[in-house]
């Protein structure tokens, strides 16, 4: 508590009218540096719109193989649609005289031959073609570097709008053969259907004469089956020629004699069947006749079977009679038919001569027909193989042209359609075939708020220098009291820290609200900003241990560690003194921590930056203790210092 009270006695101080504006100054020394530097170059790449920039073109359009080629002029449209800077399109001495005056920082000038080469690369002859871009490093040597920038743009658009152009070109060529690879495809298209169609027909017509073939081969062998035939039918009919001829006639004469012989034998037999009929009817009458004349004999069993006798015997002798003239009748008509058998043999045996002339002519040409078809069926089976080779040749031809229509159809579709909007968006990808895109794990965004850490850590710096050039470092009137050197030390720190950490805050604020810093971590940006009264600590000591040389000395660590933090640069490409201080420097850690709670990162690094400044504040504070322990003993440097402020 002694050392607050301490620390408010020397705030006290500042009491008149100008005094109190003393730590009011201080606090806003951090927001005139670091928020002024800011604001300034917040977003200078976002504005280079409102740079003035002289094009001068220069360009002679040419005629190279059918098409008409004005390069310059596509270069000044690509220009006008991308407005980096502000194009100012002029004259050529307008724009050297324009550079000179300050009124264009660089310009731009398209040569009369920049078309002419362009177009010679489609000649077999390729020319580079150039574009001139002049600066004036007395307009500003910044100026110049961002027109080396936009120089790596400009070649890329004039490469872009190169390729475009050549795409087109060869577009056009390709054009031309994919139209012929088309009417080759449909040849070959319109080749595979007929060869296709001849495969078929040759294969329908193997299978025809092999079906030919086997039909043949059945009739040859039916005809040999019917000469065969004809053969055996002629020789029975010539055995039956022969019966007819020899024996038929004496078997029929012999059939119409013993026919004869039937009926004369069979007439006779009748007679007698009539005359028996008639006796055994009588002898039935009679009996009957004697048992009418004696009724006694009706009960005797002799008499009742000769009656019965004679009864049937004269029923037989009636079926007997019956069955003579029925046998008659049948003989006479077998005579009557006998007779007519052999009147018609003559005609009979003529008839059967007629015949067998037929079938011996018949037999014959079934013969010759057997031959002849034998002979056929030999000649399918040579047109059946012939078919099969053309069928297998028609084969071959139908895979060799389906083959070259995929051929030529692969060839087709590696070549890229011509239409104009294929050829455009062709064109455009040609022009530029490849893009690189960026991703950032913790973007910055914009210039000023990517370098804000090393403002904010200079503003901060800045601050503990000037503050002891108003505040005193150490209360005399304690320094020879009996207080504690660690008392003194800390009263002599508080109210350039508290003012500095108020600072910060108005430095932050003013950053966030009227800038947009927007840092990814509110809280730990401004416990960082707390950082103040490790820098205020610092300067505090070198002010307390040497006087007005500290302040030089704190001036020369602020040159250092602009230079060996790491804050514009990475530390790769500082000179070898530089990166070896670097580890060593309290601003190397609050740059760092400042990137992490802004932009984000690592929280181990945010971690280790806060450990390193709280132990450096801890170091530095013994060490004030320590030069204020020795500052009780005076003297005459003390006391008559060689540079005071």
């Amino acid at each position: 508590m002694k050392a607050v009270r301490l620390a408010w006695l020397e705030l006290r101080r500042f009491r008149g009218s100008l005094l109190r504006l003393v730590p009011l100054v201080l606090i806003l020394v951090p927001l005139l540096y670091g928020a002024l530097y800011l604001w300034s170059n917040w977003d200078p790449y976002g504005k280079l719109d409102r740079v003035p920039v002289a094009v001068v073109n220069n360009d002679r359009a040419v005629d190279a193989r059918g098409e008409h080629l004005d390069a310059g002029v596509q270069f000044v449209k690509q220009l006008k649609v991308n407005d980096v800077f502000d194009w100012r399109f002029v004259r050529g001495t307008d724009a050297r005289r324009g550079l000179a005056e300050g009124r264009y920082y660089f310009i731009i000038e398209v040569p009369t031959d920049f078309s002419a080469k362009l177009a010679a690369a489609a000649d077999g002859n390729p020319q580079r073609a150039a574009v001139r871009l002049t600066k004036n490093d007395a307009n500003g040597y910044i100026a110049g570097i961002m027109a080396d920038t936009v120089k790596t743009e400009l070649q890329n658009q004039i490469n872009a709008a190169a390729h475009a152009s050549y795409a087109r070109a060869l577009y056009g060529e390709l054009g031309q053969m994919r139209e012929k690879l088309q009417v080759a495809s449909e040849a070959s298209k319109q080749l595979v259907d007929g060869t296709a169609l001849s495969q078929q027909g040759t294969a329908a017509l193997t299978r025809g004469l092999g079906g030919v073939r086997d039909g043949t081969s059945l009739v040859s062998r039916g005809v040999e089956d019917i000469s065969q035939a004809t053969g055996q039918l002629d020789r029975q009919l010539g055995s039956i020629a022969d019966f007819a001829a020899d024996q038929l006639p004496g078997a029929v004469n012999s059939l119409v004699n013993a026919s004869g012989v039937a009926v004369s034998s069979l007439t006779s037999i009748s007679t007698a069947t009539a005359m028996m009929e008639q006796q055994a009817a009588d002898g039935y009458s009679a009996v009957q006749g004697l048992g009418s004349a004696h009724p006694d004999l009706r009960g005797d069993p002799a008499y009742e079977q000769a009656l019965d006798t004679s009864r049937r015997l004269a029923a037989g002798a009636s079926e007997t009679d019956s069955r003579a003239r029925e046998a008659l009748r049948t003989a006479e008509e077998a005579n009557r038919r006998a007779r007519a058998v052999q009147s018609s043999m003559g005609p009979l045996q003529e008839r059967v001569r007629s015949i067998t002339a037929p079938v011996d002519t018949l037999h014959s040409g079934t013969t010759q027909v057997t031959s002849g078809s034998q002979g056929i069926a030999g000649g399918l089976n040579s047109l059946v193989a012939g078919s099969t080779v053309l069928q297998n040749g028609a084969g071959q031809l139908n895979d060799g042209s389906r083959e070259l229509r995929t051929m030529i159809n692969d060839t087709l579709n590696k070549i890229p359609p011509t239409n104009p909007t294929e050829v455009s968006r062709a064109a455009d990808v040609l022009g530029s075939p490849t893009e690189i895109r960026t991703d950032n794990l913790n973007p910055a965004h914009v210039y000023g708020r990517g370098l804000a850490p090393f403002f904010f850590a200079i503003a901060l710096w800045v601050f503990g220098l000037f503050a002891y050039l108003l505040l005193k470092p150490v209360n005399l009137r304690a320094l020879a009291d009996k207080v504690n050197p660690f008392t003194i030390a800390l009263a002599g720190l508080l109210p350039a820290a508290a003012l500095g950490v108020i600072g910060g805050m108005v430095l932050y604020l003013v950053v966030d609200l009227g800038l947009g810093l927007a840092p990814v971590s509110i809280g730990w940006t401004i416990g960082l900003s707390l950082a103040a009264v490790t820098f205020v600590a610092i300067d505090h000591l070198l002010r307390t241990a040497f006087g007005a040389v500290g302040d030089l000395l704190s001036l020369v660590l602020l040159i250092v560690q602009l230079t060996a933090c790491g804050g514009l640069y990475p530390m790769e490409t500082a000179p070898m003194p530089f990166q070896a201080v670097h580890p060593f420097l309290p601003m190397t850690y609050l740059v760092d921590g400042l990137r992490v709670t802004i932009s984000g990162g690592l929280a181990s690094h945010l971690y280790r930056d806060l450990i390193v400044l709280g132990g450096v504040l801890a170091v530095v504070l013994l060490l004030t203790t320590l030069v204020v322990q020795r500052q009780r003993t005076w003297t005459l440097a003390r006391l008559h210092p060689q540079i005071e402020i």
